[in-house]
């Protein structure tokens, strides 16, 4: 296949070959048959009922790996695609989930008209659970694998309940509104993917979604490159491309390499084996099964979301093994000939909960480890967690067992593209204009770097999206929104599946990192009865140090000056509080928290 030829104002554009919309009833989600018809503008959306503008807004994904969700507004229509969460990290003292800011669709969802995801991750469905509820229960749309996964992690029976999903597949044509979508199979580390294709008046918008470009894939089911360079011919206005793997040179190696050198090390494991790997490795997961089905080993499930995703690939027939060749954890495994036993197992990332961090720890209820087990890790670090990971591997190390990753063999891979495949996939979507998503800053910055210098880009073409700060396309081309344009972005903090605040994570730092000290002053009328210092976590112990003295004098001080009985309680105590704080880095350097009560008598 040639890929077009690139040239300095952008890429040499195909000629339009028309396009097939389909017979769709637009106040109903439903797919019906397609039909081919000549083109004409009218079938598109047109500049007058769109107010000549289409916005594409990124409102997670852009400045982290994860939490990925963007929308795309014509007027009075929005559809949304995705809605990923993002794990906390070391800073993110308790929280559980960090979701997007939906605050904008939130006060616009009745414009929304559908919500399309590319795949089943996490950090692409993770916060529907949560966030579909707080848009109304938009319509969804979802391919059979990624469908199954949303339902699975709603797991509050009543939310799940009133989720409406329509199934697509690669070849389905929606009708959204104004929109008219259509779709593309790609390449990732989980099967049924697929890139979006936004018609519009101007050109196509193209979401490549994370992708990779294997030939031999574990689903047998390669990136339909054909598809994909027939879609660059229709015209593609704006190409936004995965740039998890931009800066790595080359080509990833294909799964079908991983699959046989894991199935190397299950046939010539003589002791127990456990492989941890992401429980969404769905097609990894299932060449793992097959490999100890053929040694004769039965497969222990250990973990949570193990069991769950196991149990929705045997439902899609992603998974065909012996009934008996699967079991949950069960106290059998410590009976039989170990050489037989494989455990699969959840904790590739060093989560504290997940079993292979408790086997390691020596928690496990139904995994003792020993020297004569072998644990393989059939993944890769997600930035932020290798102190977890490092963690881990000390007590692995500390119990004796033997380890395997991916630096000792090729028993993982990326699902996301190098360099190589990159390139390919940008030459043959021939866009006018190119957007790098997901990923770090650099990463997309790279990613840009890369087109540009590579495919002889025009640099002016490409944009260095923000979550928050999208694209606006129109006749006249696309900018980036301004600063005034810029919608309202950040994370909101789940624990628990309650919304915690800002404030409440900054006090939960201060406590982490400099103690807290308890202040608690009973008065009457103004005059002071007793004013009692704690300190809890604080470097200093001794309430006979010196920093006590001068605080108690301090707040005692303050209190006699700021002291009106007009005055609320909650602005004394803050006063107090800040004061306090204020004298905590004067002396020491560094920010303490200060907590400050008041009692009247």
């Amino acid at each position: 296949m040639t890929t077009p030829r690139p040239n300095k104002s952008g890429f040499r554009r195909g000629p339009n070959t028309g396009a097939k919309f389909t017979n769709h009833d637009p106040d109903h989600g439903r797919l019906t048959v397609a039909k081919k018809e000549k083109f004409h503008p009218t079938n598109r959306l047109n500049a007058k009922n769109i107010n000549a503008q289409i916005r594409v807004v990124p409102l997670g994904g852009m400045e982290q790996v994860g939490q990925n969700m963007m929308f795309i507004e014509a007027g009075d229509d929005i559809v949304v695609i995705d809605t990923g969460f993002l794990f906390p990290g070391p800073e993110h003292h308790g929280v559980d989930v960090l979701l997007p800011d939906i605050s904008y669709l939130t006060k616009n969802k009745d414009k929304i008209r559908g919500v399309v995801f590319t795949h089943g991750h996490l950090d692409h469905i993770g916060g529907a659970p949560y966030i579909i509820p707080e848009l109304g229960f938009p319509q969804m749309y979802a391919t059979k694998l990624t469908k199954e996964l949303i339902l699975v992690n709603a797991e509050d029976g009543k939310v799940r309940s009133q989720m409406k999903i329509t199934e697509i597949n690669p070849t389905s044509k929606i009708k959204l509104g104004k929109f008219e979508i259509e779709f593309f199979h790609i390449n990732h580390s989980i099967p049924d993917g697929v890139g979006i294709v936004v018609k519009t008046p101007y050109g196509h918008i193209v979401h490549t979604s994370d992708f990779k470009i294997d030939h031999h894939p574990s689903d047998e089911q390669p990136a339909d490159l054909g598809r994909i360079a027939e879609i660059g011919k229709q015209g593609v206005l704006l190409a936004m491309v995965d740039s998890t793997n931009a800066l790595k040179k080359g080509h990833t190696i294909s799964e079908s390499l991983v699959e046989k050198e894991v199935a190397k090390v299950i046939e010539q494991t003589n002791g127990r084996l456990i492989i941890t790997t992401f429980a969404s490795s769905i097609g990894r997961i299932s060449k793992i099964v097959e490999a100890a089905e053929n040694c004769g080993k039965t497969v222990f499930l250990s973990g949570r979301s193990m069991e769950k995703n196991i149990a929705i690939a045997r439902k899609l027939n992603y998974l065909k093994c012996k009934e008996k060749t699967i079991q949950r954890m069960n106290p059998k495994a410590n009976k039989m000939d170990q050489s037989k036993v494989l455990i699969l197992s959840t904790g590739s990332q060093g989560e504290t909960l997940a079993a292979l961090t408790r086997m390691a720890a020596g928690t496990h209820r139904d995994v003792t480890l020993n020297k004569h087990d072998t644990i393989l890790f059939s993944s890769s670090p997600i930035i932020g967690n290798e102190e977890a990971i490092v963690s881990v591997l000390n007590n692995l190390a500390d119990i004796g067992v033997s380890t395997i990753d991916k630096n000792d063999k090729d028993v993982y891979v990326s699902g996301h593209a190098y360099a190589e495949e990159i390139k390919m996939m940008t030459a043959l979507l021939n866009p006018k204009y190119f957007a790098p998503i997901h990923g770090e800053v650099y990463m997309r910055h790279g990613n840009r770097d890369l087109i540009v210098n590579d495919l002889d880009f025009n640099p002016k073409n490409t944009f260095i999206m923000k979550n928050g700060q999208g694209i606006v396309l129109d006749n006249k081309g696309a900018r980036l929104m301004s600063d005034k344009e810029k919608i309202s972005c950040g994370s909101i903090l789940l624990e628990m599946g309650e919304k915690i605040s800002e404030n409440v994570l900054a006090d939960r730092t201060l406590m982490a990192e400099g103690g807290c000290i308890i202040v608690t002053l009973m008065h009457k009328k103004g005059s002071i009865t007793n004013l009692d210092i704690r300190a809890k976590g604080f470097r200093q112990v001794n309430m006979n140090h010196e920093i006590f003295k001068l605080m108690h004098k301090d707040i005692k001080d303050s209190f006699a000056r700021i002291y009106a009985p007009e005055k609320q309680k909650s602005a004394l105590e803050g006063a107090l509080k800040a004061n306090g704080q204020k004298l905590l880095l004067q002396k020491f350097k560094k920010e303490g928290m200060v907590e400050v009560i008041i009692i009247e008598v």
